[in-house]
């Protein structure tokens, strides 16, 4: 004895139930992805900050190099405090670099 099936179909309130259930799966899965690029963003930033505040010479090349990032794709014009412009001067920042930096620590 066999059996054949035939014509099966699915409800059409199943199949929107379904597919309801499939999206909200999909959004969860997405925001968990979120939630955890966003932790590792925030460690990256925490240990970014620690390696500045060890280095203010590091800080600086860093905001130079942000400045020349954002001029040289846009060409946009900034405007900076005179005082930050004489900080950055490379007579400023190589006092910085000749600066005794405190002992570290051995990792």
């Amino acid at each position: 004895m066999s059996v054949e099936i035939r014509d099966i179909s699915v409800p059409p309130a199943l199949q929107d139930a379904m597919s309801r259930q499939a999206q909200a799966e999909r959004e969860r899965l997405a925001r968990v992805l979120l939630g955890q690029a966003e932790q590792e963003v925030a460690s990256k930033f925490v240990e970014a900050a620690d390696i500045y505040a060890r280095s203010p010479a590091a800080l600086q090349l860093r905001a130079m190099n942000i400045i020349y990032e954002t001029t040289k794709e846009r060409g946009a014009t900034i405007l900076m405090p005179s005082a930050m412009v004489d900080a950055m001067n490379p007579g400023g920042l190589l006092g910085l670099l000749a600066r005794p930096q405190p002992a570290r620590e051995p990792a």
